[in-house]
């Protein structure tokens, strides 16, 4: 009992500045010669992207070709570092060498989508990663509630916002940073879906 009363204190007396980052995700690694392997023009350009059989207007994005350069990517691990206590980034399968060597204290999470991949490729990618970096206090799981999953099995939305999450992806990656709704606050460091938004409008980070 004594051990619960002193993690509930330790819990009321510190907060955290947490940041999702959804950023366009680095260039295909294992593209096809023939094929554009920047995902920032395929899905942020003022062109049109092919969504099953119909051509979709893109979201469209002035500066989204900067993603294409791995350095724009270390940049912005490098901010979240030293502007928040926690931070995620969401990624591609293939996007996390990009950012280079990770905090110490950072993991690699699976988002597996059972309704991804469509497409040509031989074989079907159905998972996206997350770096996560929790708050260093907020490491252990007898201060925080206990133990969350690395793995994540959610479909993706079919409509709306390119890249966009569902509701289910951001209640388990501020799981994973140890959010705590009566002292945190949360910033969305790329707002275009408001996915963060839109999830405490349902009422899911309550």
């Amino acid at each position: 009992m004594a051990d619960r009363n002193t993690s509930t204190s330790e819990k009321a007396q510190s907060s955290a500045r947490l940041a999702i980052a959804d950023p366009p995700y680095p260039p295909i690694r294992a593209a096809h010669p023939r094929n554009d392997s920047s995902r920032a023009r395929r899905w942020y350009s003022k062109d049109y992207r092919k969504s099953g059989d119909a051509l979709v207007a893109s979201d469209h994005h002035d500066d989204a070709g900067k993603w294409d350069d791995p350095a724009t990517h270390r940049a912005l691990l490098e901010q979240l570092e030293a502007a928040y206590d926690g931070w995620a980034i969401a990624t591609a399968h293939d996007g996390v060498p990009v950012y280079g060597v990770l905090p110490r204290c950072a993991r690699i999470a699976i988002w597996h989508r059972p309704n991804g991949g469509a497409g040509a490729a031989r074989i079907r990618n159905c998972w996206e990663a997350v770096i996560v970096r929790p708050p260093t206090d907020r490491l252990s799981s007898r201060l925080m509630g206990g133990q969350v999953p690395d793995l994540l099995t959610c479909p993706a939305p079919r409509v709306g916002f390119a890249g966009a999450k569902p509701p289910e992806w951001t209640r388990w990656v501020l799981d994973l940073l140890g959010y705590d709704a009566e002292t945190d606050t949360v910033v969305d460091v790329f707002p275009g879906s408001g996915m963060v938004a839109n999830a405490v409008a349902q009422g899911v980070l309550l």
